[in-house]
């Protein structure tokens, strides 16, 4: 599956009664709280003795990318194309490879 058809099957499932607004809303808050989850699944993995629970962390990634698909549509923009412009941005800022030296001296690029 490639990511324009992930965006157009899981909007499938998005209430068709959101206005707009409402459907920017709930992307927003969407991406914040199940990113806020992803975190909570680190932050007790790592400084608080829990096992990671990989199957759950899974869950809540496809999470964020749901409310990320809905964002892109609300907007009318392409999941896969954003995709591919940050990989074509990353290449642009680090050819080889990533490195500290091209970190900090990096040239400005949007986003």
């Amino acid at each position: 599956m490639n990511l324009l058809d992930y965006q157009q099957q899981a909007i499938r499932t998005l209430n068709p009664d959101l206005t707009t607004e409402q459907r920017l809303a709930n992307a927003a808050l969407g991406i914040a709280s199940e990113g806020g989850e992803v975190v909570n699944l680190l932050k007790q993995y790592l400084f608080q003795g829990h096992t990671l629970d990989l199957a759950q962390l899974n869950l809540e990634i496809g999470d964020v990318l749901w409310y990320l698909a809905l964002l892109c549509d609300t907007l009318h923009l392409d999941l896969e194309d954003a995709a591919q412009q940050n990989l074509a941005k990353l290449r642009h800022r680090y050819p080889d490879r990533f490195t500290a030296e091209r970190s900090i001296h990096r040239e400005p690029t949007l986003g």
